[in-house]
C-alpha cells in the first residue's frame, strides 16, 4: 500500500502533532545474510570446479607410507608361548633371543625317544669281547709258562738228564698252545668283524638308528621353537602373549631394521614423468611437518592401492609404486611404521613447467 505524506511530514518525518516520534531501525541483516547464502549456493559449482582443476592440473600428489620394509616372524607349529624375551621398541642384535615356544608333547617324544635309545644299547653283549681277551690272555699265560719249562728241559737234555719222550712231549704241549693262541685270535677277529656287520645291519642296529634319526628331526623342532633376531633392528610389534596358544604360521614379533625408512607413493599412471629416477617431491605428515625426497629406485610395477589408503566406495585402479628416500636425516620419533603421508610433486612439476615454457621461448 502507498503511503502519501503530507508537507510537514515530509519535512519533519519523526515529528508528530509537535510531538517527537522515534522509528525502530530497519531490520535488513536477516535478508542480506540470505542473499549472501543465495549467492555462495549460486558459486558453489564454480568455486568446486577451479578448486578441482586446481588439484587436477596444478598440484601433482600421490598418497604414500612410512615403511622400512618390517619382517614378521611366524611359529612353525602349534605350540604354546614361553619366555618374551623383548619389548615392543627394543633394539636387538643378529642372533639375540626374542621369544621361546614350548611344545609339551614334542618334549615328551624326545624323552621316549632318548629312553628307547637307552634299552637299545643295554641290549647289546658287551662281554664278548671282554671273554675273547680273556681267554688270549690266559692262553698267553700258559705258553709263558710252557716256554720256561721248556728253557729247562732244553738244559737238562744237554746234561743228558731228559729223555726224548719228555721232551717230545713239552714239544707238544708247546705247539698246541701256540695253536690255541693263533685259533683265539682269529676267532676274536672273526667276532669283531661279525659284530661290526651286526651293528650296521643287524636288526637291533637298525632300530636304533631310526630312533636316532627321528630323535634328530625332533630336536631340531625343539630347536626351532627359540626364536633368534635375524638381523640387528628393532621390534616393531609383538603378537602374542606368554602363555597363549599359537597355531601353525601364527604371527609373532615383527622387526624392521635400523636405517632411515622410505615412503612408498602411489602415484597416479598419467603423472608417470614424475616417477622417473631423481625427481624431487615434498613429504607432508599428519602433523603438518614436511620434509624433501627424491625418488630412488625405479618404477618397475604397477600395484593396486593398498586397503589403509582408499577412500570408501573407491574403484581398485592401478597405481605406479613409487620409491622415495629422504634427502635429509629423519629423526627416529618419526620412524613409525605404517603412518600415512602426502606426497607432493607440485614442485618438481611447477619447475618442468617453467622449464618447458623458459626453452619454447623465441631468442632476442
Amino acid at each position: 500500500m502507498k503511503v502519501n505524506f503530507h508537507l510537514d511530514k515530509k519535512n519533519k518525518p519523526q515529528s508528530e502533532n509537535g510531538m517527537k516520534v522515534v522509528y525502530g531501525q530497519a531490520k535488513r541483516g536477516g535478508y542480506r545474510i540470505r542473499w549472501y547464502l543465495i549467492l555462495l549456493l549460486v558459486i558453489s559449482p564454480i568455486i568446486f570446479m577451479a578448486y578441482y582443476l586446481f588439484q587436477s592440473k596444478l598440484l601433482v600428489t600421490a598418497p604414500g607410507i612410512v615403511t622400512s620394509y618390517p619382517i614378521t616372524l611366524t611359529s612353525t607349529q602349534a605350540a604354546n608361548v614361553g619366555q618374551i624375551s623383548t619389548q615392543v621398541g627394543t633394539e636387538v642384535n643378529t642372533d639375540e633371543s626374542l621369544l621361546l615356544l614350548s611344545d609339551p608333547a614334542l618334549n615328551a617324544e624326545i624323552t621316549y625317544l632318548n629312553q628307547e635309545i637307552e634299552k637299545l644299547k643295554g641290549n647289546v653283549d658287551d662281554n664278548t669281547n671282554a671273554l675273547y681277551q680273556t681267554m688270549i690272555a690266559e692262553t698267553k699265560a700258559s705258553l709263558y709258562r710252557v716256554t720256561q719249562i721248556q728253557k729247562k728241559y732244553d738244559e737238562n737234555r744237554r746234561k743228558g738228564l731228559v729223555s726224548d719222550a719228555d721232551y717230545a712231549a713239552i714239544i707238544n704241549v708247546s705247539n698246541g698252545l701256540n695253536t690255541q693262541l693263533s685259533e683265539q685270535k682269529i676267532a676274536y677277529l672273526d667276532a669283531q668283524t661279525e659284530r661290526k656287520q651286526v651293528n650296521l645291519a643287524g636288526p637291533i642296529s637298525q632300530a636304533q638308528r631310526s630312533l636316532m634319526q627321528e630323535l634328530v628331526v625332533k630336536k631340531v623342532q625343539q630347536d626351532n621353537l627359540t626364536y633368534l633376531a635375524p638381523f640387528t633392528g628393532r621390534v616393531l610389534d609383538i603378537h602374542v602373549h606368554e602363555g597363549q596358544r599359537v597355531t601353525d604360521n601364527y604371527p609373532l614379533v615383527t622387526l624392521a631394521r635400523n636405517i632411515t625408512p622410505e615412503v612408498t607413493a602411489f602415484l597416479n599412471p598419467k603423472h608417470l614423468k614424475y616417477s622417473q629416477l631423481g625427481t624431487s617431491a615434498r613429504i607432508i605428515f599428519p602433523d603438518g611437518a614436511v620434509f624433501s625426497a627424491q625418488v630412488s629406485r625405479p618404477v618397475e610395477v604397477v600395484n593396486k592401492l593398498p586397503t589403509e589408503l582408499q577412500s570408501p566406495f573407491e574403484g581398485q585402479a592401478a597405481y605406479l609404486k613409487v620409491t622415495l628416500s629422504f634427502n635429509e636425516p629423519l629423526e627416529k620419533t618419526r620412524w613409525i611404521e605404517g603412518v600415512n603421508v602426502e606426497v607432493d610433486f607440485s614442485f618438481a612439476a611447477s619447475f618442468k613447467w617453467f622449464d618447458s615454457n623458459i626453452n619454447s621461448m623465441p631468442s632476442q
